[in-house]
C-alpha cells in the first residue's frame, strides 16, 4: 500500500502525524508545529524534506528552545515511518534513514551553534534524553 492510499490527503496525513508524535512524548506535546511542517514535506518527497530542514535550519537554530524541537520531530518522524512500515505502507524506508539521518545532522548543527552555551545544552539533554 502507497502512503496516498493509506491517507486521503496531505492534510489527513500531518494531523495524524501530529497526533501520533505527541502521544509518544512523555513531557506532552511539543510547542511548535514542525512535525506537520516535515509531514507535509515529506508526501512530496525526500527533496521537499531536505528544501524544508534547510529553511527551518536557517529560520529557527538561533532559538534553541525551538531548535530542540526540530531535533525530537525529526526522530520521531523516523520512528512514525518506521511504525508506518510495520503497517503496510511501502516506500517508507527511505524516509525512515532520511529522517535519521536529519535528526544527527541536527544534533551536530545545535552543537556547532551552541556548544559554548550551558543552558541551551542542558535544555537540549534533557528534552531530547
Amino acid at each position: 500500500m502507497l502512503l496516498h492510499e493509506y491517507f486521503k490527503n496531505v492534510f489527513s496525513y500531518s494531523a495524524g502525524v501530529e497526533q501520533w508524535v505527541n502521544q509518544q512524548l512523555p513531557l506532552g506535546p511539543l510547542k511548535f508545529t514542525f512535525a506537520s511542517d516535515f509531514a507535509i514535506a515529506d508526501w512530496y518527497g525526500a527533496d521537499s524534506v531536505n528544501e524544508t530542514y534547510e529553511r527551518i535550519k536557517k529560520e529557527w537554530l538561533g532559538n534553541y528552545k525551538a531548535f530542540t524541537e526540530v531535533a525530537i520531530a525529526l526522530n520521531m518522524l523516523s520512528w512514525a515511518h518506521n511504525s508506518l512500515k510495520k503497517q503496510g505502507v511501502d516506500g517508507r524506508d527511505e524516509f525512515i534513514s532520511l529522517y535519521s539521518s536529519l535528526y544527527y545532522k541536527s544534533c551536530d548543527d545545535f552543537h556547532g551553534k551552541y556548544e559554548n552555551n550551558r543552558e541551551a545544552c542542558d535544555y537540549f539533554f534533557e528534552m531530547t534524553d
